[in-house]
């Protein structure tokens, strides 16, 4: 009989660096996760990575795979004591199917501990004034935790578009009151309103369920990512200004463990047969209010998500957007200093100068023609709008 394979990871970077991703195939691997006391500051180093899609690579391992998670202790108890702040490691405590030790707890300690921190995770509200830079708001779905009340109605239902921009609103207020005038501050809050509802409302409709339109059993999780970050400025020719200095921008992330854009969109799990153009395709059909002659919805009362609404948000607050589902890795740029591509021309009837309702390859960055990256289970979205 064979061995059991084993994997272990170190957070934050072992799962963003898509070189790992051989080690997701390998179902019934047992899987180790350690979290070194170092994890604040590495993740900071880091500022370019995605946290969300590494959050996405997790719940892909946590698929298949029986996780063990040993916590230096100094990063746990501050992880315990403010799980919110945490992104990454606050879906790790949710996570079902894993076991967890602490350096100097024993089980019991432990144990209260994570259950503490869960209750914290699950009761916690919003905070506009993001005090600590970063929060998280999970739907833990498999808990019985998916309609936190930040994002859902007291009869279960999402919240409507005016509340998100409600939301948005204050988080501008007081993330960049000092750099945007109330005018722009009210188009930044309807800009990202539209985003992150567009968004939350198909993660909703698309990331709670099996193909058999059942809740899923384990690990159905999903989420809305709210941070305040920097990003490497786009490179110029004189960079003697200081123009090429890391800028402050606001990052949205929407994250889910469903059956991913493909999958959702054909009733099928995708196989490593479907052809990459095929997927590409399918994809920017789930995005799209109007779907491409060929390809038939047979999913009831979908409307798209609508990418071009949010790629014109997204030019409106010259920001970016990465979408990440199955093997699709995509995205768009509008950030000061990059090239424009996949744009209407002037001379359009309907939409003069706007983006087209497409996106562009991550690998390659320039081309609409698909790279095929490792299968991932659901789907994560980032969106990064420069607060300068």
């Amino acid at each position: 009989m064979a061995e059991p394979q084993l994997l272990a990871f170190r957070l934050p970077f072992d799962l963003v660096d898509e070189r790992r991703g051989r080690d997701f195939a390998l179902h019934n691997a047992s899987v180790t996760i350690t979290v070194p006391d170092s994890y604040v500051d590495e993740l900071l180093e880091g500022m370019a990575q995605s946290e969300v899609l590494a959050i996405q690579r997790l719940l892909t391992l946590s698929r298949h795979n029986p996780i063990h998670v040993r916590w230096q202790q100094n990063i746990a108890a501050r992880v315990l004591a403010s799980p919110t702040i945490f992104p990454l490691l606050a879906v790790l405590i949710v996570l079902e199917n894993t076991s967890h030790t602490i350096e100097g707890f024993d089980d019991v300690q432990v144990a209260d501990s994570l259950d503490a921190a869960r209750r914290k995770l699950f009761k916690e509200r919003l905070k506009t004034d993001l005090f600590a830079d970063t929060q998280v708001v999970i739907c833990a779905d498999s808990r019985g935790r998916g309609t936190p009340p930040d994002l859902y109605g007291s009869d279960g239902s999402l919240i409507q578009r005016e509340d998100f921009e409600a939301i948005i609103e204050e988080l501008v207020t007081h993330q960049a009151a000092t750099d945007l005038s109330t005018s722009s501050a009210v188009h930044w809050s309807s800009a990202l309103s539209t985003i992150v509802s567009e968004l939350f409302e198909n993660a909703d409709t698309h990331g709670k369920t099996e193909l058999s339109g059942l809740p899923i059993r384990k690990n159905g999780i999903r989420g809305l990512v709210l941070k305040r970050t920097k990003v490497e400025r786009p490179r110029t020719r004189d960079a003697s200004d200081g123009a090429n200095r890391p800028i402050e921008a606001f990052e949205l992330s929407v994250f889910d463990s469903g059956p991913g854009f493909f999958a959702s969109f054909t009733r099928e799990p995708i196989q490593p047969r479907v052809d990459i153009d095929l997927e590409w395709k399918v994809v920017h059909s789930c995005l799209e209010r109007h779907y491409e002659p060929g390809l038939s919805d047979v999913r009831q009362g979908h409307r798209g998500m609508g990418l071009y609404e949010v790629l014109r948000a997204l030019q409106l607050l010259r920001g970016a957007i990465e979408v990440r589902t199955g093997r699709i890795y995509g995205y768009r740029t509008f950030m000061e200093g990059e090239f424009k591509f996949k744009m209407e021309p002037s001379t359009s009837p309907t939409r003069p100068g706007m983006p087209k309702p497409q996106l562009l390859d991550f690998e390659r960055r320039f081309v609409a023609v698909p790279s095929e990256h490792e299968l991932l289970i659901g789907s994560s979205v980032r969106v990064i709008v420069p607060l300068h």
